[in-house]
């Protein structure tokens, strides 16, 4: 699908909705190109190129700047206890705790998902029989829009609580739409999803690999459900899957965060990214606009033009205490035997070391950075670009960097069905799952040390789990939240001792901070919304 994305980026935007919002960079030869691919409302849906090409162009705000190409990492991902963020600003507020009305990223996500969600249900209304005949080609399509707003809904609920829900084209006479309750908005998704199952194929081949299949749409309504604490509609959906793809093995775990092998056997859906040599932030226009920038808020802090974070001790920790070398070697860089950096270089010589810029002006060592500021040299390593060449190699914006990112993976899959068979009482059937993970990465089994282990341990063994195996992958917060733990890992008294957000002093707020605020220019232009709890 590495192709697909080529398409997205040269049939550019669909301008099929009325809702679209075009966000353009500075250049006047930008702002004065032409859409040749531009589709109007009154023939759209009559050829499979046609839609085809609108579906492109949904996913194309998902895969810009402003949204997974960049901007739900500044902000919102970053809240979790894995990462202590320099305090940069504006730019870090949110990622902090610190962050208000009027602060940066709550805006383009917002924007983002709703003009994809505009673009989706465009497809799904005006895409019909009569349009094309082949029921199997319109549902492979179509699908693809259920599975996408589905998609977009899920982040606006777990970003924002209660947002509008739109499943049909605007209605001039009534742009104000009024909040819908998190309930109405998850049973959306539910729906959404129920309807991709039953319409998207198992698998693509050629071009299409990466489009996402039944099966992510099977593990998106798992995940839903789990979120929902619908734990036996979890575990169906989830257990559905097994068997469907297969973990990779140890020597190739790297593959499942790195340019290398993307859409693997261990993929259930992944986001497709493409490095480019034109760099124009956050255009959703022609040429531009699938770069993974995400490589800014996971490199080092000497390497990031924001300046970046540390990993907090205690998942070094963890990774230690269970003797896990080779998820721990994947996952973060820092002064353990063989590790290695950019490059290919040593910890030491790619981090601790002094070096000179291209003007010969001396660089702070990443390491020394961390030391002044009172913390443990330790680096993030997936996403940060480190698999793809030496420091200099690799754009300071990330624009080259062209790393799928796997939002699903079957071990991800594998330990919610682990939880949601735990939470249901069924703790020994949860092990074999949990089990599997951990063999992968040639660690003991549960079902050896531990076989009758019971539910409030397995739910701590899953805890720790998704924390080795999903570390830096955007999963983390969202679990502290549903899990009720956000407070005691990121409130004043962290149960990790030393405080996560210890650089810039943010403190987690019950009652505030599991949800990001309202865009104020949203609430500007439609008093209907209301604001979320703390930030008024």
């Amino acid at each position: 699908m590495k192709k697909i994305i080529k398409l997205k980026s040269s049939l550019g935007i669909i301008a099929f909705s009325l809702l679209m919002i075009f966000v353009v960079a500075c250049s006047d030869d930008i702002l004065d190109q032409n859409n040749n691919n531009a589709t109007s409302t009154a023939n759209f849906g009559t050829s499979v190129d046609q839609v085809k090409s609108a579906i492109n162009g949904a996913f194309h705000p998902i895969t810009g700047t402003f949204f997974w190409g960049r901007i739900i990492h500044t902000g919102a991902l970053l809240r979790s206890d894995e990462f202590n963020v320099f305090p940069f600003g504006s730019n870090t507020a949110m990622s902090t705790f610190l962050g208000n009305p009027g602060d940066r990223w709550a805006t383009e996500p917002w924007q983002e998902l709703y003009k994809s969600i505009a673009r989706c249900n465009n497809i799904i209304i005006n895409t019909s029989e009569e349009g094309i005949p082949d029921t199997t080609t319109r549902e492979n399509l179509v699908g693809q829009a259920y599975f996408l707003r589905a998609f977009d809904y899920w982040y606006l609920v777990n970003l924002y609580g209660n947002v509008p829900l739109v499943i049909e084209l605007p209605d001039l006479d009534n742009l104000l739409v009024k909040q819908a309750s998190q309930e109405a908005v998850w049973n959306q998704i539910i729906s959404d999803l129920e309807m991709a199952e039953t319409m998207l194929p198992p698998s693509w081949t050629g071009d299409d690999l990466g489009r996402p299949t039944s099966g992510a749409a099977t593990a998106l309504k798992g995940k839903s459900y789990l979120y929902m604490k619908q734990f036996g509609p979890a575990a169906t959906a989830l257990s559905s899957l097994i068997g469907r793809y297969s973990l990779l093995p140890a020597t190739q775990f790297s593959h499942n965060f790195s340019a290398t092998n993307e859409n693997n056997s261990e993929s259930v859906f992944e986001l497709q990214f493409l490095g480019q040599d034109t760099f124009v932030w956050g255009s959703d226009i022609p040429g531009t606009g699938s770069m993974g920038n995400f490589h800014i808020d996971y490199a080092p802090p000497a390497k990031s033009p924001d300046k970046g974070h540390v990993v907090n001790p205690w998942l070094k920790d963890l990774f230690e205490s269970n003797n896990d070398i080779v998820r721990r070697n994947e996952t973060l860089v820092y002064d353990y035997p063989g590790a290695t950096g950019y490059g290919g270089l040593s910890f030491n010589e790619d981090f601790v070391t002094p070096r000179l810029d291209d003007d010969n002006n001396p660089i702070t060592p990443d390491a020394q950075i961390a030391i002044d500021a009172g913390v443990e040299p330790i680096f993030s390593k997936k996403y940060s670009g480190m698999d793809i060449g030496a420091r200099g190699d690799v754009d300071f914006l990330g624009t080259n960097v062209g790393n799928n990112w796997r939002v699903i993976r079957y071990a991800d899959v594998l330990l919610m069905l682990a939880e949601a068979l735990n939470e249901d009482g069924m703790t020994s059937q949860a092990i074999q799952y949990v089990d599997m993970v951990r063999d992968r990465a040639n660690l003991s089994l549960i079902a050896d040390t531990n076989p009758g282990i019971n539910q409030a341990d397995m739910a701590k063994a899953i805890i720790d789990e998704r924390a080795m195996e999903l570390a830096g992958e955007g999963h983390r917060f969202f679990d502290l939240v549903r899990w009720g733990l956000a407070d005691d890992y990121l409130g004043a008294s962290s149960l990790h001792g030393a405080h996560p957000k210890s650089l810039s002093g943010g403190i987690f707020q019950t009652g505030k901070h599991e949800l990001i605020w309202i865009p104020n220019s949203e609430r500007d232009s439609n008093p209907e919304l209301g604001q979320n709890p703390g930030y008024n």
